[in-house]
């Protein structure tokens, strides 16, 4: 490790920086909605996040109990994608604490990025929506070049964009797949627990676990010493 560490923060985001699951609720139902589906709440649409767009969608077929062949659930996902980039253009459900950690962690020279199971694209138009986008040197998406967390590419990408090693970084997540992804890239973890996970994020062995963003940097020094 370097004498200034860490020297890169790179976050998850729907559940850790921002709440996204009335987005995603909103983007599912309209997706959904030409099967005739009922529409999910927020708390129902929860359990279904994890895994990518396409993952959300297939559990919402089973929970609606509506079969559908490759082509049907294709068109869900087209749907979807332009549902959920419109609503992402909102600019959203900003967890209270997250700029503030952002230009503290900026004004320590401290770099930052995003690595997210969110398509990229609208990963993109949703950090530009919450005026946060220009805090992030590295912004690594859901994308047909790179395996989903929690394989490990997505985050060596983001160690490669920052020019930084796993020892000089710090993830930050709410999930098993974060957990996992930090863990296979060498990385320490610091978990928050407010977010979309369904295990218990105790549970989960991450090196450390907050419940506000305001922590974050004290998590960080207790790792640091």
């Amino acid at each position: 490790m370097t004498t200034r560490w860490p020297r890169a923060v790179i976050f998850d985001l729907d559940g850790t920086l921002v709440d996204s699951a009335p987005d995603i609720a909103e983007a599912l139902n309209t997706a959904m909605a030409p099967l005739g589906a009922k529409a999910f709440d927020t708390a129902a649409v929860i359990k279904l996040i994890g895994g990518g767009a396409m993952a959300a969608i297939d559990k919402a077929l089973i929970a609606a109990e509506i079969e559908a062949n490759p082509e049907t659930r294709r068109s869900i996902l087209q749907r979807f994608m332009v549902a959920y980039t419109d609503v992402s253009a909102k600019g959203r459900g900003l967890f209270p604490g997250a700029d503030d950690l952002l230009v503290s962690l900026i004004g320590d020279g401290i770099s930052c990025g995003i690595c997210t199971n969110k398509a990229e694209d609208v990963a993109h138009v949703a950090l530009k929506a919450l005026g946060i986008a220009h805090h992030f040197g590295s912004v690594v998406g859901a994308s047909s070049r790179l395996p989903k967390k929690p394989d490990a590419a997505m985050l060596r990408a983001n160690l490669a964009e920052l020019g930084v090693t796993a020892a000089e970084c710090v993830f930050i997540g709410d999930s098993p797949a974060d957990h996992g992804v930090a863990r296979a890239a060498g990385v320490p973890v610091i978990l928050v627990d407010f977010g979309y996970t369904h295990t218990p994020v105790r549970d989960l062995g991450a090196d450390a676990v907050v419940s506000h963003l305001r922590e974050i940097r004290a998590a960080i020094g207790s790792l640091r010493r």
